[in-house]
């Protein structure tokens, strides 16, 4: 019979062996990304667009993973908050380019994990504040009006987000349907707007699922959380709780004890003006000669700034 204490330093070797392993990946691809990426701004038509914006994508991903782990420590300092957001944006334009080549990851096993990722980065907006921007990616991506809409039904984590995120922004989604065992994410979808007392065990239990969804993906299974940045930020839960008090500024205390919110990083952000790197604006300024339409992902950002500028003025 396992022990309290051993069951722990199992989850803890299991963390340390997913964040080893990411690590390894990161490094090795960090450097081809980037060469990718130099390359495709230097002769933007020399290179396929969706081929740059993975590179694009990825490169953001590391940059939040870098920005809310550091050290490598067991002991993560608080996260760079700037980085972290510039982070977001450079997935965000990566993934808005492949977003617009959808056909070239429609395929069952990759759409449901381009999906995933996707709705992913819609729950980091709102948990960022970002509504304008994240309206924007949930009807660009998912939305029924879309060319991009998706015409089968979404599960899972995916129909988590969209669901809830639809409600709140106004925007028409593919229908959302969830096995016996998520049973929780459609109590979630229908009540998430319940009172303090009804929605309290269901967070509760969201942040369990949370915990235990936090693997690295495999041939045969597709996890929720296979990344460093989902796995040290609850998102779903941070957007739940956003999206319920948009003016509140800490997790709630029957909910910040849990572990899904032990890293530094699983707090409620101050809302800010979002920004762009450098690599990020030479990105979208060479995406959107080669694809016009691409450009609406610049005005979002104006609209974004501007709302941004007035909730802190």
């Amino acid at each position: 019979m396992q022990t309290k204490s051993s069951t722990l330093r199992e989850t803890e070797q299991q963390r340390q062996t997913i964040l080893q392993t990411a690590r390894a990946q990161a490094e090795a691809l960090n450097g081809m990304y980037q060469n990718t990426l130099s390359a495709f701004l230097v002769a933007p038509n020399a290179m396929p667009l969706p081929r740059a914006a993975r590179a694009m994508f990825w490169l953001g991903r590391l940059r939040q993973w870098r920005a809310i782990d550091l050290s490598g420590d067991e002991t993560c300092p608080p996260p760079n908050v700037t980085s972290l957001q510039l982070g977001v944006i450079e997935s965000i334009a990566g993934t808005h380019a492949l977003a617009l080549h959808k056909e070239k990851w429609s395929g069952p096993h990759s759409r449901q994990a381009y999906e995933r990722d996707m709705a992913l980065q819609v729950a980091m907006l709102l948990a960022l504040e970002w509504r304008e921007l994240a309206a924007f990616a949930l009807q660009a991506w998912f939305g029924t009006s879309s060319e991009l809409a998706s015409l089968h039904p979404v599960s899972g984590m995916t129909g988590l987000i969209i669901g809830v995120a639809g409600q709140a922004l106004g925007v028409g989604v593919p229908q959302v349907t969830f096995q016996k065992g998520d049973a929780v994410l459609s109590k979630i979808v229908n009540h998430w707007q319940d009172s303090d007392i009804a929605f309290a065990p269901l967070a509760r239990e969201l942040a369990d699922r949370h915990v235990n969804q936090c693997r690295l993906d495999t041939d045969h299974s597709l996890f929720d959380f296979d990344h460093p940045v989902e796995q040290a930020i609850p998102v779903e839960l941070l957007m739940l709780l956003r999206l319920r008090d948009g003016d509140g500024d800490e997790v709630p205390a029957w909910l910040a004890r849990h572990g899904a919110f032990s890293h530094p990083a699983a707090v409620m952000l101050k809302a800010t003006t979002p920004s762009q790197s450098q690599l990020c604006h030479s990105f979208i300024t060479s995406a959107t000669t080669l694809l016009p339409q691409y450009g609406d992902l610049s005005a979002a950002l104006d609209r974004q700034i501007s709302a941004s500028r007035k909730l802190s003025s």
